[in-house]
């Protein structure tokens, strides 16, 4: 996996560098999968990621943890909400460029890997939106992942397979992916891991084939996921609270933001719903 550093005159100035730009982009085009890092105010990340860490215990001491890979989406409201992690300018600076005007976020959630989890299967997040092209297009939607704690082997990096976003087999109706698909790109490409630092974010092409690794350590280990998607795309919508109006708006990334009125139950899975009072 490839590392780019962010540079402390793009953080200030708010503007990725024309060749970080491009580099970026040859990544994706032939990984699938570039790391920034240090493109995020640490203090924001750890002052997000208390927080999380204190609902995930609560989620698992009120109603325990039915699935390994549920993600306990953060806080969708002030004071939890921080422009260089919902809203980075180098992240926004890649997907516009290659998804172009329109470009949408279309999600704001997380995945955890809890303390003993087990291995996740290998899959790819979407398919590929046409068969038999001689070219694969553009990602029509790229991940932006934000670890909110360090992340290496032992408390569940993901697993990669670089390059598998250029596979045609992954089709609408055919998203299976076996061992023996995995082991013949090993031949190709060995797996890799995507550790990272607080501070860090990883753009990835939601074709790529991964899975989520065990965390063997007694630390939850909580990862945002917000989505990039085409215009022309289908989208999910995600809740916020309402308040949060003027965060949410963006010169360039719009969102598919829903405002719910306060206070919502966040930690739900799936679409929220207003507590009852």
């Amino acid at each position: 996996m490839q590392i780019l550093k962010i540079s402390y005159d793009e953080i200030k100035s708010g503007q990725m560098h024309a060749d970080n730009i491009q580099a970026s982009i040859k990544a994706l085009q032939e990984d699938g999968v570039i790391l920034l890092s240090g493109a995020i105010d640490v203090d924001h990340i750890d002052r997000l990621g208390q927080k999380m860490l204190e609902d995930i215990d609560r989620v698992k001491q009120t109603n325990g943890i039915s699935n390994n890979w549920q993600g306990v989406r953060p806080p969708p409201f002030h004071p939890y909400l921080f422009s260089d992690i919902v809203f980075n300018e180098m992240a926004i600076a890649v997907t516009h460029q290659i998804m172009g005007d329109g470009v949408t976020l279309d999600s704001y959630g997380a995945n955890t890997a809890f303390s003993g989890s087990d291995k996740q299967g290998v899959h790819a997040d979407t398919h590929q939106l046409w068969p038999n092209l001689d070219h694969i297009p553009p990602p029509h939607c790229i991940v932006v992942n934000v670890p909110l704690v360090d992340v290496d082997e032992s408390n569940g990096a993901t697993k990669v397979w670089l390059g598998t976003h250029q596979d045609t087999r992954i089709q609408p109706k055919n998203r299976h992916i076996t061992e023996d698909m995995t082991t013949e790109w090993n031949t190709k490409r060995p797996a890799e891991y995507t550790f990272s630092q607080r501070g860090d974010l990883i753009l990835r092409d939601m074709r790529v084939w991964h899975c989520g690794m065990p965390n063997h350590t007694d630390t939850p280990r909580p990862m945002l996921a917000m989505i990039h998607r085409c215009v022309w795309e289908p989208q999910w919508g995600f809740e916020v609270q309402k308040g949060t109006e003027d965060f949410f708006q963006h010169p360039i990334l719009q969102t598919s933001a829903v405002y719910i009125d306060e206070p919502i139950d966040y930690l739900q899975q799936g679409h929220s719903k207003p507590l009852a009072n």
